[in-house]
Parts: C-alpha cells; sequence; structure tokens
C-alpha cells in the first residue's frame, strides 16, 4: 500500500512537471523583460523626450502693427493709432488645424524683438472662419498689458491643408494727447501661402489591435497561466523606419512587461506580432488590460509622435464566453 501511494506521488509530480514544461515552452517571443515594479500607475513613458515633427503644410505670413505710436521723431513708423485683424477661412470639406504664433520685429522699448511667441492651435471645420484681433493677442500673449505703447511683426499661421486668410489694417491719426482723432485708412490684404517643404519620414501606427486579440491559457493551476495578444504595426510614412522597439505591458497592476525588438519596417509595410507573457497568473482579475508602445524609446524620428500607445481591456467574463 506504502509503494502505491508512492508511486502515486511520482506519478503526480511527474505529471505537474510536464505540464510546468509545457507552459515554459509556450515562451518563444524575441526578447522577454519581466519589470519587478509591482505597480504602474501611468502609462509607460520613457525617459527620452519625444522629437516633434510638425505635421503643418502650409504657411501665411501677415505682418501685424497694433496700438499707438506717440513719438513725432520715430522713424519707424509714422505717428498714429494702428490695428490689425487676421482672418482665417476654412474652404475645405474637412477639418483644418492650424496653429499661430506672433513674432516681434520690434516694440518700442526694445524688449523680446524677434522672439517668437507661440499662440496656440486651433481647429477649422468645414466653411468655419476665425477673426484674431489685437485683443486676443494681448489676451493671450501680453495678460498684463503690452510691453510698449504698439507692436510691430509678423503674425504667422500654419495650417494642415491651404486656408483662406486676410489681414484688415486701419489707422487713425491721433490728437496732440495722443487720443484717437479720425479713421484715416482702411486696407485688407489677401494673405498668399506658401508650402512647407517637409522631409520624408516614417510613422509607425498600431492596427488589428482589439479586445478579441487577447486571451489567456492556464493548465490547472495559476501560476502556469500564458496571456498572449496579437497586434499589427504599420509604417504610414512615406520613410523606412530603422530598428525600434515594441513594450507591452500586460494588466498595469501586476506590471508584466515584454519587450520585442524590430530590425526595421519599410515604408507602407506593416508586420504582425503575437506577443506572450511569462507563465505566472492570469492578467484576468477579472479584468486584463494590456498596453502597447511602439517605438518605446524613441529611436524613430517619425512624421507624428503621438499615435505610437494604444491599450485594450477585456473582462474575464467575456474571456470565458469567447472560449
Amino acid at each position: 500500500m506504502k509503494n502505491l501511494s508512492l508511486t502515486m506521488i511520482i506519478w503526480l509530480i511527474s505529471l505537474l512537471t510536464i505540464r510546468y514544461a509545457h507552459a515554459q515552452q509556450e515562451q518563444e517571443f524575441l526578447l522577454t523583460n519581466v519589470s519587478d515594479n509591482p505597480v504602474m500607475p501611468e502609462p509607460y513613458k520613457s525617459k527620452e523626450p519625444p522629437c516633434r515633427v510638425s505635421l503643418h503644410k502650409y504657411e501665411y505670413a501677415a505682418q501685424f502693427i497694433y496700438g499707438i505710436q506717440k513719438e513725432h521723431e520715430n522713424m519707424r513708423l509714422a505717428r498714429g493709432c494702428y490695428i490689425t485683424s487676421i482672418t482665417v477661412h476654412n474652404p475645405n470639406d474637412a477639418d483644418v488645424r492650424f496653429f499661430k504664433n506672433l513674432v516681434l520685429t520690434h516694440t518700442s522699448d526694445g524688449q523680446n524683438t524677434g522672439k517668437v511667441m507661440p499662440m496656440g492651435e486651433n481647429v477649422l471645420k468645414a466653411g468655419e472662419a476665425v477673426e484674431i484681433t489685437g485683443e486676443d493677442v494681448q489676451k493671450e500673449l501680453f495678460p498684463n498689458g503690452f510691453p510698449s505703447s504698439y507692436i510691430k511683426g509678423l503674425f504667422i499661421i500654419r495650417s494642415t491643408e491651404s486656408l483662406d486668410v486676410a489681414a484688415l489694417y486701419e489707422t487713425a491719426t491721433i490728437d496732440p494727447e495722443n487720443n484717437i482723432e479720425a479713421l484715416n485708412d482702411i486696407d485688407i490684404k489677401q494673405i498668399c501661402g506658401r508650402e512647407i517643404q517637409q522631409k520624408p519620414l516614417p510613422d509607425l501606427v498600431i492596427r488589428h489591435f482589439d479586445a478579441s486579440q487577447l486571451y489567456s491559457d492556464c493548465y490547472d493551476w495559476p501560476e502556469t497561466c500564458v496571456t498572449r495578444v496579437t497586434f499589427t504595426v504599420e509604417n504610414i510614412g512615406n520613410k523606412a523606419a530603422g530598428s525600434f522597439n515594441i513594450r507591452v505591458v500586460f494588466d498595469p497592476a501586476q506590471s508584466v512587461v515584454v519587450n520585442q525588438a524590430v530590425l526595421g519596417l519599410d515604408a507602407g509595410a506593416s508586420q504582425t506580432f503575437t506577443i506572450k507573457t511569462p507563465p505566472g497568473r492570469s492578467c484576468f482579475d477579472p479584468d486584463c488590460t494590456v498596453c502597447v508602445k511602439v517605438d518605446s524609446e524613441n529611436t524613430v524620428t517619425e512624421s507624428d509622435e503621438e499615435n505610437n500607445y494604444l491599450c485594450v481591456n477585456k473582462s474575464e467574463k467575456n474571456e470565458l464566453e469567447g472560449k
């Protein structure tokens, strides 16, 4: 009887060893890095700052003068009151994003001359128009008031598509006390745009990544669970991407991290990856979240650095129903 019990124990140990070895065979990915960090409250962020590449195709530069020039001896600008407003219209059938900068070329006190002052980005829907006035510039860039009685410079607009841009210039005379006296002139100028020359760049994006591509297999006990996820990386840019890393985080609460090295990806090409975790507890507790970061070390300069990160979530109930 004792020999039979001993034989059964040995048989059970052998069976468990075989099943555990089978679970370990699931590790066929190129490079695995299991994190020791027990929590990961925020999406992974590389220590290296991402490269910022402009997506704007067109640029418009309008002369911008605003304020009162009070000095009789000033030869840069005639004495008087100057008002500039810029009108932007979207003639396209789709939304257009545009970014605004003010570049000061002169202030009466000489401060901030030549400085590029960003005013942020706007989106115009098809057919919409917007006016940018001196008051808008002051509110955005000089909340405590202009640095001098007038400013002079260039108002720069950069857009993703061609726009209609016009500048309205109003001048008025001023009396000896520097009060506005009478309207002197009104002039409207159409601002011609120029196409910005962009160098070819890759653009890596994540495709075909959803909850249906996420599942887990367990072999009798939790420590043998292996979670798999499948997704595609595509280069939608116009230049081949060099080598880069894909970082996959299974269940941020557990921080099971797997890194996949990629030698490169040609322009227009795509590659599908199936990433697996080492044997361990199931990602479903009861939900499973997986986050993928392409070019996690920012080694590839891309035309768009904001489309490399994506997460999916799947509940344990949906996982069981799918089996």
